[in-house]
C-alpha cells in the first residue's frame, strides 16, 4: 500500500510492489474526477479521454494528461507562464500571512438552501437554471504581486469616484454590513459561523455582521437596482490587476467550445455523447485546476503509543489498544502554483454573477438575469454556478459561458426539501422531467 486517499465519493488507491515499495506506483482513481459516465460504456469513455487529449492537443502541443484534473489543470497553466515582460518566469507567491488570511476569509462557491418561511411550504414548481461553464466568464484578470492594505481611514479619505474604482478592481476587504430595513429578497454578502458550513448569506432587515467579500460582491451590495446595503469598510487588500489565467482560460474555453459542437453535430451517437463526456472533463481540468492553486495549509498524519505525549497541536482522529491517529497541520508550502488569491477572486466573481449577469451586446447591456432579477420568496437554492426557483424566467440563453441554461424542471406541488439531500433528489426528477418533454430552452 503506497498511501491510499480516502474520500467519499472520489477515492485513491495507491499501490506498490511488496518486493519493492519505494518503487513505481499504480494509482487508481474514479472517472467521476472527470466526469460522470451516466450509463455510457467502457469504449465511450475511452473514446472521450482520446477526444480530450486531441481538443487540447490543439490548443497546446504538448499537452499531457495527467493523473487528475487538477494536476492536468494547473500543468496545461504552467505552459502559459510568460516568457517576457514583468512576470516572466511566473508570478510571486503570497506571505504565509496573507495566503492564511485569504483561506480564511476568501468562501468558494455559494451553496444555501432557503427555506420557509422566505419560501412556500409547497412549492408551485421546482426550475433549475445553471452558468454554462460559468469560471471562464472570471478569468480575464486577477490579482498579480503583493497587494497594498488599505486601512478604514485611507479608503474614507478616497473619493466615491476612487472608492468604486478600487472595489472594481482585485481586491478582498473586510468590513461591517447591515442589511437595510424592507430587504425582502435574498443575502448579498457571506458572513462567516462556526460548524460545518463556513458561511451564510443574512438577509434578515437590521442584521449586522462583519465579514471579509471581494470587491465585485461589495460593489454589487452598495449598488444593486433593488436597495443599496449599509457597508462599512474596516480594511483591506488591493491587488495590481493581472491576467495570469487569461490565457489558461481562452484556451479551455476553446477547447470546451470545439467538443461542445462536436457533441451536437457528430454523425454518430457514440461519438456524439464521447464528445459530451470529454467537454464535461474540460470543465473539470478548470474546476478542479482553479482549486489546486487555493492550495490550504498541508495536513501531516502519525501515531503516538497509548500514554506517550502527543506532539503539540494534533487533532486525535482515533485510536486502539496500542496508538493514538492525528493529524496535525504542517503549515504552506512555498509551491509557485500556491495562489489562494487567484481562486478567492474568481469566486467571488461568481457569487456576484449568480445574483446579478449582464448580457452585453457590445458594450450594451442588453438582459439580466441572476436571483435578484427572480421575484422575492422565489429563490429556493444556490449551487456554486446553479440556482433553483419556484417559476421559469425570462433568461435569454445563447450558448455562452455564463449564460444561465434551463436544466431542470419539476411540476408542482412539491414539498419544500428540508436537506440538501432532498434537494438533489427533487434536482434529479426535475432533470428527468425536462428530458421527458424535450422542453426548448428559453
Amino acid at each position: 500500500m503506497a498511501g491510499h486517499f480516502v474520500h467519499q465519493r472520489q477515492p485513491v488507491g495507491r499501490y506498490a510492489p511488496a518486493a519493492s515499495p519505494d518503487g513505481p506506483v499504480t494509482e487508481i482513481r474514479s472517472m467521476g474526477e472527470r466526469f460522470d459516465p451516466d450509463g455510457a460504456d467502457v469504449v465511450t469513455c475511452r473514446q472521450a479521454f482520446t477526444l480530450l487529449w486531441q481538443a487540447l492537443r490543439r490548443h497546446w502541443d504538448d499537452a499531457v494528461l495527467m493523473g487528475s484534473p487538477s494536476q492536468t489543470g494547473r500543468d496545461l497553466w504552467s505552459r502559459t507562464i510568460p516568457t517576457t515582460g514583468k512576470w516572466a518566469g511566473g508570478y510571486p507567491v503570497l506571505s504565509e500571512e496573507l495566503r492564511g488570511l485569504l483561506h480564511a476569509t476568501g468562501g468558494q462557491g455559494r451553496t444555501e438552501l432557503i427555506l420557509p418561511p422566505r419560501v412556500p411550504e409547497r412549492l408551485p414548481a421546482l426550475v433549475e437554471y445553471d452558468r454554462t461553464f460559468a469560471c471562464t466568464k472570471h478569468l480575464w484578470k486577477s490579482p498579480v504581486g503583493t497587494p497594498r492594505r488599505i486601512t478604514a481611514a485611507a479608503f474614507a479619505a478616497m473619493t466615491e469616484a476612487e472608492q468604486v474604482k478600487a472595489l472594481m478592481a482585485c481586491s478582498h476587504w473586510n468590513m461591517r454590513v447591515t442589511v437595510p430595513q424592507g430587504w425582502n429578497h435574498v443575502g448579498l454578502l457571506p458572513a462567516p459561523v462556526t460548524g460545518d458550513r463556513a458561511w451564510t448569506y443574512p438577509s434578515e432587515p437590521g442584521t449586522t455582521f462583519t465579514t471579509w467579500a471581494g470587491g465585485a460582491e461589495v460593489h454589487l451590495a452598495l449598488s444593486n437596482h433593488l436597495m443599496p446595503w449599509k457597508v462599512e469598510i474596516l480594511g483591506g487588500l488591493l491587488f495590481e490587476d493581472g491576467k495570469p489565467l487569461d490565457e489558461w482560460g481562452k484556451r479551455l474555453k476553446s477547447a470546451w467550445a470545439d467538443l461542445t459542437n462536436l457533441s451536437k453535430l457528430h454523425g454518430d451517437e457514440r461519438q456524439r455523447q464521447a464528445a459530451y463526456l470529454a467537454s464535461r472533463a474540460v470543465r473539470s481540468v478548470l474546476l478542479f485546476g482553479l482549486g489546486g492553486f487555493a492550495q490550504r495549509p498541508r495536513l501531516v498524519s502519525g501515531t503516538t503509543p497509548l500514554g506517550e505525549t502527543l506532539p503539540a497541536g494534533v487533532e486525535i482522529l482515533g485510536q486502539d489498544e496500542t496508538v493514538v491517529t492525528w493529524q496535525r497541520q504542517a503549515g504552506f508550502s512555498r509551491d509557485p502554483y500556491a495562489h489562494p488569491e487567484w481562486a478567492a477572486y474568481v469566486w467571488s466573481g461568481a457569487r456576484a454573477a449568480l445574483l446579478d449577469t449582464k448580457y452585453r451586446q457590445g458594450k450594451e447591456v442588453i438582459a439580466h438575469a441572476g436571483a435578484l432579477h427572480a421575484k422575492p420568496g422565489t429563490v429556493v437554492y444556490f449551487g456554486t454556478d446553479g440556482i433553483a426557483l419556484t417559476e421559469r424566467q425570462p433568461w435569454p440563453y445563447r450558448g455562452e459561458p455564463g449564460d444561465y441554461l434551463l436544466k431542470g424542471h419539476l411540476t408542482g406541488p412539491v414539498e419544500h426539501p428540508t436537506s440538501q439531500e432532498q434537494y438533489l433528489k427533487l434536482r434529479g426528477l426535475g432533470r428527468a422531467e425536462l428530458a421527458a418533454k424535450g422542453a426548448e430552452q428559453q
